[in-house]
């Protein structure tokens, strides 16, 4: 760009005119829609996602979270007094991932909860191990993961 204030007028201008779906992926994306692979597809990744939920749903009974039937997510509030950061460490100390609320913040303080992802390359076996794992973590003490920083 010629200066500064040129800048973002020619970002736009670029974004406006270059910006699009390579040829490629929406000839192949028409022909799955086409010829109802794209269905198939989304009938697979529901029928998983429901799988792991009732996963979920077993591993974690009793437990109060919120989830849809067909997400991939769980939302996980903690217990009066447990720390999000001391349990989330305290669970990627034993091999388990959970996202604090904090990356969810759009203003206002954070809760103490987590977000628990139950899809990705992650097959049920594992899944249901690592939800095993965060249930035997909310049944410990909460002042456990309070002095985890």
């Amino acid at each position: 760009a010629p200066d500064l204030r040129s800048v973002a007028r020619i970002a736009a201008i670029l974004r406006a005119t270059t910006v699009m779906a390579p040829p490629m992926s929406a000839a192949i994306a028409t022909e799955w829609i086409n010829n109802g692979t794209a269905e198939a597809l989304v009938t697979f990744v529901r029928t998983e996602s429901r799988a792991r939920q009732q996963i979920a749903a077993a591993a974690l009974a009793g437990v109060n979270y919120a989830a849809s039937p067909d997400g991939f997510h769980l939302w996980l509030p903690l217990p009066e007094g447990c720390s999000r950061v001391g349990f989330a460490a305290n669970l990627r100390d034993s091999g388990v991932g959970v996202v604090t609320s904090d990356a969810f913040l759009v203003g206002g303080a954070p809760m103490e909860a987590v977000r628990i992802c139950l899809g990705g390359t992650a097959g049920r076996t594992q899944i249901q191990h690592a939800l095993e794992l965060v249930a035997a973590a909310l049944s410990q003490s909460p002042t456990l993961y309070s002095s985890v920083v």
